[in-house]
């Protein structure tokens, strides 16, 4: 607060959605819209939701779309927690992106002890589709371990979308940096995309960029203890714990981008933020 005084800034964006409340309370004037709809919906606090539900009069409506196991943009509380005790509920359990192997491991990463338990988690019916089981491949260093991807990525690349995925964006130019060296152009996702390439090709970005989308094949490297969860998330929380409860739901986000294809590696040591159980990979080592 001493620090918005000092340099005249009244707000910053976790307290704006309390005072569009407070103000939108008092305010008696025609509201500009009547319908309101709310995507992503988990990554809002209870303050932001409150202050939409004012935006609106008395005769019109919010529908609030959500997936308690993508809420990856700090700790947001359960739309409950607004006061939309009273609503209609429809729960979409039908899951029709992902192949029957990639939603078995994706369900098992939501039931890990790190995922905090939420009452409006949904447990997805499986797809009816089958596929690959999803590799993963350990490798003795990180250095090798992006090079044994090059080969894969430009064949997949000529039919499919493919999206390699990685935890900061130090790591998403590093790997651009190898893939033009190969040859290989690639699209990097991030908040100034202008436009969406539908076409086959590579996209490159960090697991929060990539929320929302989806891709043929998903590739996931570095997955090692040393890097997952990251020391700056660490140090910010001052507790490992509190960071794997943080950090497994980009794991989540990564590992349910994918349509069909999904290879996950790591060098050393597997992150804890994977489930190890019997039957959910095909294993390899290189």
């Amino acid at each position: 607060m001493e620090l918005r005084k000092k340099h005249n800034r009244k707000y910053d964006l976790e307290d704006l959605a309390y005072y569009v409340r407070e103000e939108l309370t008092i305010d008696d004037t025609v509201r500009m819209y009547k319908h309101i709809i709310i995507d992503e919906g988990q990554d809002f606090s209870p303050t932001m939701l409150q202050s939409l539900s004012k935006a609106i009069p008395s005769d019109g409506s919010i529908t609030y779309f959500g997936d308690v196991a993508q809420q990856i943009y700090g700790s947001r509380i359960s739309w409950r927690a607004a006061g939309f005790r009273n609503a209609k509920i429809w729960r979409f359990r039908q899951n029709y992106r992902n192949t029957r192997e990639i939603a078995n491991l994706g369900l098992a990463i939501s039931k890990m002890p790190f995922f905090n338990e939420d009452a409006d988690l949904i447990e997805p019916l499986f797809p009816r589709a089958s596929g690959p089981m999803p590799a993963l491949i350990k490798f003795e260093d990180e250095e090798t371990e992006l090079d044994y991807f090059i080969d894969d990525v430009k064949e997949y690349s000529q039919t499919q979308q493919v999206a390699v995925l990685v935890r900061d964006r130090g790591t998403v130019t590093h790997v651009i940096s190898k893939l033009s060296l190969a040859g290989l152009r690639s699209q990097e996702l991030n908040g100034d995309l202008s436009r969406w390439n539908t076409d086959p090709g590579i996209s490159v970005g960090t697991y929060h960029s990539a929320k929302g989308l989806e891709f043929d094949t998903i590739i996931l490297p570095f997955c090692n203890k040393e890097r997952l969860p990251s020391e700056d998330k660490i140090l910010a929380l001052e507790s490992r714990e509190e960071a794997l409860s943080d950090e497994i739901k980009l794991i989540y986000v990564g590992v349910t981008r994918a349509r069909r294809g999904l290879f996950i590696s790591y060098s050393g040591e597997l992150t804890e933020l994977l489930p190890t159980d019997d039957g959910l990979y095909q294993e390899f080592e290189v």
